[in-house]
């Protein structure tokens, strides 16, 4: 592999990295992310991430943007849940337990105090569901931006 000046491969990036925004170092993701995380510094470009970790730039990337989903889906799991949401909720676990969701949704919400987090009214609701039922519900959730 060709070294430009600076210790750059050819033809890599010179982008400086950075992390994204609400990253901190006690946010809990997968090694997999930290690993890549660990050498993003704001000094050292692109082209040396991807170097230093044998991979391509592509895939830091997708590390970066996989992140990014994260950290919004973390504030989004922390806001009090709106009406609209609540709904989109409740309709979620109808599809997946059937009509007793709404009896469900509206016992968790008896149960809680105030306008709950998604985070609390979801952990309220699997406290009901069976493993299988709360995957379920989670992918779906997922699949609609949600959780």
């Amino acid at each position: 592999m060709t070294r430009e000046p600076g210790g750059l491969p050819s033809g890599a990036s010179s982008e400086v990295l950075t992390w994204p925004p609400g990253l901190t170092d006690a946010t809990p993701l997968p090694f997999i992310y930290w690993r890549v995380l660990h050498l993003i510094d704001g000094r050292r470009p692109l082209g040396l991430v991807a170097a230093a970790l044998g991979t391509g730039e592509a895939q830091v990337r997708q590390v970066l943007g996989d992140v990014r989903a994260w950290l919004e889906r973390q504030v989004q799991r922390e806001q009090p849940v709106s009406d609209a949401l609540l709904e989109l909720v409740t309709q979620t676990l109808i599809s997946v337990v059937g009509p007793m969701g709404r009896l469900m949704m509206d016992d968790a919400l008896d149960e809680l105090e105030g306008q709950p987090t998604l985070s609390v009214l979801l952990s309220t609701l699997n406290q009901e569901l069976s493993p299988p039922q709360s995957q379920a519900l989670l992918r779906q959730l997922r699949t609609r931006g949600i959780a």
